[in-house]
């Protein structure tokens, strides 16, 4: 039986869908928020092993997954935010310990759970983080010029579900089957011309200024996807984190390497020697 329970929370963008699996009140809770264009589902592999020790949640960023969007993209700020705010408001009807709690991001998530550590220093405990998209201001700003030509925009044809299927192939990792780059690929395409919302989130952040005044320790687990480069980079910019280099694994790593991932991160959050 999935012990996966989940709900809604309210936020100034409208509903927000959460997943979560109750574990132990002895540790603090785990926030886990997801990639862009995703949602909190890539997290169900993962999330009953970690449970194991604390209560694990898995949001759906606004605008993905089945949370309301918000009417325009918001900067990470603002979902940083939405977090805490749905974070307090879990603790606030006993679905969760009151007080820090951990947080886990991916890809976009690593941003936002960077800035609730920087932001919120007395809410967050540790950090993990999945991917670093940590680039000088130039290249976010080219990054952002590019963005519309980089993804495919609905149009008459097929044309631009051919385009996604491609970048999803070059993106996923071999042994990620077809049926579920399918689902990948129809969750990109349920979201219409709001699909690459997050990543202007990700380049308006400084992100390589939030990372140098985080004081939490931090493990950077550092998959071969797109990220595998700057990620190596840039780890060292978080002074009291360490990096788990992932070689030969790209996107799909939290299935695919689900023992070794639940390993590493239940370790490093139950490890208190550095505290």
């Amino acid at each position: 039986m999935n012990a996966i329970v989940r709900g809604y929370v309210p936020s100034r963008f409208g509903q927000v869908h959460y997943r979560i699996v109750p574990g132990p009140d002895d540790a603090p809770p785990l926030l886990c928020l997801h990639q862009t264009p995703s949602n909190g589902a890539d997290f169900e592999p993962i999330m009953e092993p970690l449970s194991q020790g604390r209560t694990v949640i898995a949001l759906d960023t606004p605008g993905y997954g089945m949370s309301d969007a918000p009417p325009e993209p918001v900067s990470i700020e603002e979902l940083a935010t939405v977090a805490d705010t749905a974070m307090r408001d879990l603790a606030a009807r006993g679905e969760l310990a009151e007080g820090p709690y951990d947080v886990l991001g991916f890809h976009t998530g690593s941003l936002l759970s960077t800035e609730l550590a920087r932001s919120r220093p007395e809410r967050v405990r540790r950090v993990v983080v999945f991917g670093l998209a940590a680039y000088e201001a130039e290249v976010r700003a080219a990054k952002l010029a590019n963005l519309r030509g980089a993804f495919p925009r609905p149009g008459p044809t097929l044309e631009h579900v051919e385009k996604l299927w491609a970048i999803i192939g070059t993106l996923s990792d071999p042994r990620i089957g077809y049926e579920e780059r399918h689902v990948a690929m129809a969750e990109c395409l349920r979201l219409g011309e709001r699909m690459p919302w997050g990543y202007i989130s990700v380049y308006r952040y400084d992100f390589l200024g939030a990372m140098a005044e985080v004081e939490q320790p931090v493990l950077v687990m550092n998959p071969e996807d797109d990220l595998w480069q700057v990620t190596r980079a840039t780890s060292h910019l978080f002074r009291n984190g360490r990096r788990v280099d992932w070689p030969g694994v790209a996107h799909g790593v939290l299935k695919l390497e689900r023992e070794r991932v639940v390993a590493v991160i239940a370790q490093f959050l139950g490890d208190q020697a550095a505290d």
